[in-house]
């Protein structure tokens, strides 16, 4: 199923949640609404799913409009964040459940809704725990069944509201990856709404970063992390290091250093901000050109050496990332004076 969310907006008393939105969505897409707590994310979730109902603008499912339509009339399946499940129901009865209540001409036969439960376990893999209770089974193991019961009406949409938020790292990682896969094998079109910037990147065909009340950017992940429109989605997708700078006809200066800012080719002296993110800063022997730092600290535990850095113009704080077993080993040690050289920044001017 194809969706267009057009010009859609919505507000909560004096809080303008949405402001004109535009969102369109392929069949067989997998878009991820990425966004700071008040984006708006959830709230276009939840208009999608027909939970909420917008001020104005339109809702098209497959070119028909649906923006008037409850949530049982759009053929939706949505999982909530903390699973929703029913205590006093096992995991077959939870799964079945939008099954059972279908109007009596629509709803199958006990045996046809058995054997679609029980395919669906299976898919999900947890064939064996039909008969358990949702205080029997794990976080993960919840969720999954969370996804079934949301796959058992046969959903042309599916709509995930941070389903993985209240889960461990590991478990978070190990399930998203058998969510992809979900995704392909039942070719839906897919919306889930995250704030984790990592899961976006790994899930998404698209992603749409939400800023108060607006889309900033939608691209795919490669063009949101590698191209960012704004400053906001830089410093939003990753960690990145701020440094102040003044834009000059295609030329960021930065303590003094002279970088390439190539989309600003015709500003002249503006105000801005540049960033470059920790992997892009090299550290070498202060005898060399570059941004002078002092080291402040370095962190050995993780998947690369992290230090910390003041330079010695502005005090400003930044980090670089060193792989491990490089031969930086006599120059990453607190108080040792360095430069930094950044290998590739991005410059943005400052709003007007």
């Amino acid at each position: 199923m194809t969706i267009t969310v057009d010009g859609i907006s919505k507000s909560f008393n004096d809080f303008q949640a949405l402001k004109g939105v535009e969102l369109a969505a392929a069949r067989g897409e997998f878009i991820a609404l990425l966004g700071p707590s008040g984006s708006g994310k959830t709230t276009l979730l939840r208009i999608l799913a027909g939970l909420e109902f917008a001020d104005s603008g339109r809702l098209l499912f497959d070119g028909r409009d649906v923006a008037a339509q409850g949530a049982g009339e759009r053929n939706v399946g949505f999982v909530f964040q903390h699973y929703a499940l029913f205590k006093h129901m096992t995991v077959a009865e939870n799964v079945s459940f939008g099954l059972r209540v279908k109007p009596r001409a629509q709803r199958p036969a006990k045996a046809e809704i058995d054997r679609q439960v029980n395919e669906l376990l299976r898919l999900v893999q947890l064939d064996r725990l039909g008969g358990r209770y949702p205080s029997q089974l794990s976080g993960g193991q919840r969720q999954r069944v969370a996804l079934a019961r949301a796959l058992a009406i046969q959903p042309a949409v599916l709509l995930l509201d941070e389903p993985f938020g209240a889960l461990d790292a590991k478990v978070r990682k190990e399930l998203r990856r058998w969510l992809r896969r979900l995704h392909d094998d039942m070719q839906l079109t897919s919306i889930f709404v995250t704030h984790d910037q990592e899961e976006a990147l790994e899930l998404a065909d698209r992603i749409a970063v939400m800023r108060e009340g607006r889309i900033e950017q939608i691209g795919t992940p490669a063009e949101i992390y590698h191209r960012p429109a704004t400053a906001f989605v830089y410093e939003f997708l990753g960690n990145a290091n701020r440094l102040r700078c003044r834009i000059d006809r295609g030329r960021a200066v930065v303590a003094g250093l002279e970088l390439p800012a190539p989309e600003y080719p015709d500003l002249h002296d503006a105000a801005g901000t540049a960033f470059v993110r920790p992997h892009d800063l090299v550290i070498a022997d202060a005898r060399q050109s570059g941004l002078e730092a002092r080291v402040r600290q370095v962190f050995l535990a993780g998947p690369a050496i992290r230090v910390e850095l003041a330079l010695l113009t502005t005090g400003d704080m930044l980090e670089a990332e060193v792989p491990h077993g490089s031969d930086l080993g006599s120059l990453i040690v607190p108080d040792k004076l360095v430069t930094l050289q950044p290998t590739k920044i991005r410059a943005f001017p400052d709003a007007a």
